[in-house]
């Protein structure tokens, strides 16, 4: 261990909290608590790995949770506890539960040390008990990813390092988009262009830090290029609607159960893609990990579609259910029945009216 590293331990121990915490170097823990990356960079060593990636990456990633919780925290609480985990192997080892002092949200650590007080092993730890009752599990737990091709055993192969420069292209195309607005048409090519990258990745198995990134990113996209995709059938069914009279029941009968296919593709609009605030302000952020923005006009024709469908759908499909209040109370999404016994025209079939 270095002279620096022993001098920051030793000075790290005098304010170290030992009532609290007595399985695992103090001096980490404090720093930890702190969210002070130098002194942890200091008390690591810089040739042991650490949750399989070497302690650069490891800070890294952990500088960013720290950025997380400094949106609130400005400490965070240690609290000594063991994974709980049946399915790993790190089964009751003891570790840390490092809690916001504002926010109440969370990260455990397994730490190990060997006999000369040096963090030998962290891994972060997704299920864990405290000694104490101090998770909270609805205010939310904090972690981190290690990829695969973050490891240190990794070896690339050539099929990756293709897909890898192919994913980080097409990230920098959408990257320099930051801070300005992308249109419909920008969107589209954006879709179209990468389209066969994206069909060429594993879905499951495709835990790479570029090609994840990518990935998820086209799938957020391909949503919103998808809303764009059905904005003129949107802008139909609005035309067909005010031709109705409303008073005529059947009528907005039929025109429900015609949509009732472009209820279902537009029960996600809002909430994935659009927000109140969006509405508001008439800006949609693209995606959380970017600043790139497009108008929501682009999709306006979905958005008032969603909006009637919203306000007659259900209160339709309410005042015609077939089903009990006990056999609606019951009903399980998914089920192999749900996706009929949810739908406005089975009702209104059953009843004979459409």
């Amino acid at each position: 261990m270095k002279p620096e590293q022993l001098r920051l331990i030793q000075k790290l121990a005098e304010v170290s909290e030992d009532a609290k915490v007595n399985n695992a170097p103090a001096s980490l823990i404090d720093a930890i608590s702190e969210m002070n990356c130098k002194s942890i960079e200091l008390i690591l060593e810089d040739k042991i790995t650490y949750q399989d990636t070497t302690k650069t990456i490891f800070l890294q990633k952990l500088q960013e949770v720290f950025k997380e919780f400094q949106k609130k925290d400005n400490k965070l609480l240690a609290y000594e506890g063991k994974c709980n985990s049946d399915e790993c192997i790190n089964k009751n080892k003891k570790g840390i539960a490092f809690v916001g002092n504002k926010s109440g949200r969370y990260i455990n650590f397994i730490i190990e040390d060997d006999e000369v007080c040096s963090v030998k092993i962290i891994y972060n730890c997704s299920d864990f008990c405290t000694d104490k009752r101090v998770i909270d599990e609805n205010k939310g737990q904090l972690s981190f990813t290690i990829y695969d091709d973050e490891k240190v055993t990794f070896v690339p192969s050539a099929s990756y390092d293709d897909l890898k420069n192919k994913s980080i292209t097409a990230l920098n195309e959408m990257r320099q988009l930051n801070d300005s607005e992308i249109s419909k048409d920008q969107i589209i090519t954006w879709i179209k262009r990468y389209e066969e990258l994206y069909d060429s990745m594993d879905r499951i198995n495709n835990f790479y830090k570029y090609h994840h990134s990518f990935y998820w990113l086209y799938e957020h996209i391909n949503q919103i290029y998808q809303f764009l995709m059905i904005e003129n059938e949107a802008k139909i069914a609005i035309d067909e609607f005010k031709s109705i009279t409303l008073d005529n029941e059947i009528d907005l009968l039929k025109w429900l159960v015609k949509q009732e296919h472009l209820y279902n593709d537009l029960i996600l609009l809002f909430g994935n893609v659009v927000s109140e605030e969006s509405l508001k302000t008439g800006k949609c952020v693209l995606h959380e990990d970017y600043t790139v923005y497009f108008k929501t006009s682009i999709l306006q024709n979905c958005i008032d579609l969603q909006e009637l469908l919203e306000k007659y759908y259900y209160q339709k499909l309410n005042k015609y259910n077939t089903l009990s209040p006990a056999e609606q109370e019951n009903q399980t999404p998914f089920d192999d029945s749900y996706e009929e016994t949810s739908s406005l025209k089975y009702h209104l079939q059953l009843r004979g009216i459409v």
